[in-house]
């Protein structure tokens, strides 16, 4: 996706590009699948929107939680201009962004390609080499995922690492019962996350996010393992009475969370190359995109002289640390997977089941931390600019500089 997505902001700026992968593409990857107003955004702006809603992906415009014997569902805010999430299988939209890269007279494509060296002159890389052949460029890009080649040819090692908290299954299913509206579901049971709707091909994904622990436990019997443990929730297994399950499963294990460098001499890393978190994010399409709408241009400002290599690797560094890799270690500071308390549940259902309340205490709550003590304003405005961004809401406000000194 990242490769992709790149080489057609590339070669909209006539740059030449060549996308190699080893693996046939487009394939299945572990992915969150489930994407919002952001990347749907950027999807139009890419002119593959239209394509993406083809697909059959149903929008979902609502949330529900399913915490323990509770439910809580609502509509999201229509606040955006595409105010919901669709949920679309990695080997289908990976295929719509690839179909995109190749209409572009600059991109060629080679998939089944496997690059085996980078090429280097004078401490650069100028290029890459697989078996009897060989390529140079003025750039090479890493966009080859977590286990990135590139990276490992560089010895470029991660800036911050901390390692799997998580591991993830997910399979494909048929015939699961729907609710009543199309919603992106997320279910909390004795520690683990479920995360399933429908999506492309008139199919559901039901992905469970588990602590490395249970990994052997769910993976066992070819399956099996993962279809009992969602069995074993009574309300879930209500839902797959007349499911099938359509697709192996699709297992990851060591899901670290890290970032690496962004740029270097001759080099740059994209997507999940150059940072990577747990599915449970639902990060990674997003920060992709992120990533490639920088690298872009300022891959551009270099290739034409408007500025120099070592500038343009320092600025796509700073960009993308600000964008990607900050917002990561923070998220993982404040990660917990913990139910929420019994007193907390009663805002989880007013938030959902009314978002204009939702929407006003976004809009207001300057005022509230303007009365807190100095020490707890930075954790709450920290916590009111998360729920915003989860919740799809306008930006929270800020406090003012005067209410800041109060």
């Amino acid at each position: 996706m990242a490769g992709s997505i790149t080489a057609t902001l590339l070669a909209q700026r006539n740059w030449r590009v060549l996308l190699l992968d080893r693996a046939p593409l487009p394939s299945p990857a572990v992915s969150t699948h489930f994407f919002g107003p952001t990347v749907l955004a950027f999807f139009a702006e890419l002119g593959v929107l239209d394509r993406v809603r083809a697909t059959g992906a149903p929008p979902l415009a609502h949330w529900h939680l399913h915490l323990g014997d509770n439910y809580y569902g609502g509509p999201m805010l229509p606040r955006a201009t595409h105010p919901y999430n669709l949920c679309v299988r990695r080997e289908t939209l990976d295929g719509i962004l690839l179909h995109r890269a190749e209409a572009e007279p600059l991109v060629e494509v080679r998939d089944r390609c496997s690059v085996r060296a980078l090429l280097r002159e004078d401490g650069q890389v100028i290029g890459v080499a697989g078996a009897g052949w060989e390529e140079k460029a003025r750039v090479i890009v890493g966009a080859d995922g977590r286990g990135s080649l590139v990276a490992q040819q560089l010895g470029v090692r991660p800036e911050y690492d901390a390692g799997a908290l998580r591991c993830t299954f997910h399979a494909y299913w048929r015939g699961v019962h729907p609710l009543p509206e199309p919603s992106l579901e997320l279910w909390h049971d004795d520690g683990d996350v479920i995360q399933t709707g429908p999506c492309d091909g008139d199919q559901w994904v039901v992905m469970v996010s588990t602590p490395p622990e249970r990994f052997e436990q769910l993976r066992a019997d070819g399956g099996a393992g993962y279809e009992r443990r969602l069995r074993a929730i009574p309300a879930m297994r209500a839902r797959l009475r007349s499911a099938e399950r359509i697709s192996p499963v699709f297992a990851g294990k060591n899901l670290r969370n890290f970032h690496r460098p962004a740029a270097g001499p001759g080099w740059r890393l994209v997507g999940d190359a150059l940072c990577h978190k747990d599915p449970l994010f639902g990060a990674g399409i997003a920060d992709a995109i992120a990533a490639a709408r920088v690298l872009a241009p300022t891959l551009d400002a270099a290739l034409s002289g408007r500025t120099s290599w070592e500038e343009s690797a320092a600025q796509y560094a700073q960009e993308t640390e600000t964008r990607i890799a900050r917002r990561m270690r923070q998220g993982l500071e404040e990660l917990t997977i913990r139910p929420p308390a019994p007193g907390q549940r009663a805002w989880i259902r007013s938030v959902l089941g009314h978002p204009g309340l939702a929407f006003e205490l976004a809009e207001h709550c300057s005022h509230l931390f303007a009365a807190l003590p100095a020490d707890r304003q930075t954790f709450w405005q920290k916590a009111a600019d998360t729920t915003a961004e989860v919740l799809g809401l306008p930006p929270a406000a800020r406090l003012t500089p005067d209410e800041d000194t109060r």
